[in-house]
């Protein structure tokens, strides 16, 4: 009999203690603002690329691409003025444009152009030729 006042104490015990414990511990966010973007028109839409290095930024009649290494605005693709949505698809490495009112989708096909600085460097043949570079990515 003792033994069950015991266990029934504690049991008792163990409850009570858990009024006194709050249900959700809180915590706090820090958070910065990292930037600002000042803008020639009102934003309609934005997304990010897969890789996080760009941000596409839908305003009327435009696209403007934001590199989040150079902190900046670095592109902009015309669109009509009237697209009003927008999203990206990562497998396509595109940009799908839609409008309400002209009743469209578009795709933008995005291709990533990199410059090669090759000033002070030897070269052969004329000065401003131009440089292809293949990349052969299926061995076997």
């Amino acid at each position: 009999m003792r033994r069950q006042l015991s266990i029934v104490a504690i049991v008792l015990a163990v409850m009570g203690s858990l009024l006194f414990v709050p249900a959700v511990i809180p915590a706090d966010v820090e958070w910065t603002i990292g930037g600002q973007l000042g803008l020639k028109a009102p934003p309609l839409d934005i997304c990010a690329s897969a890789d996080g290095k760009w941000l596409y930024i839908l305003c009327p009649g435009e696209i403007a691409v934001y590199s989040f290494n150079q902190e900046k605005i670095v592109n902009r693709i015309p669109v009509d003025k009237i697209v009003d949505r927008m999203i990206y698809v990562k497998e396509k490495n595109a940009l799908v444009v839609a409008s309400r009112a002209g009743d469209t989708v578009r795709i933008i096909q995005l291709e990533v152009v990199n410059t090669i600085t090759t000033a002070g460097l030897p070269y052969r043949g004329p000065k401003q030729a131009p440089v292809t570079i293949a990349v052969f990515s299926d061995y076997q």
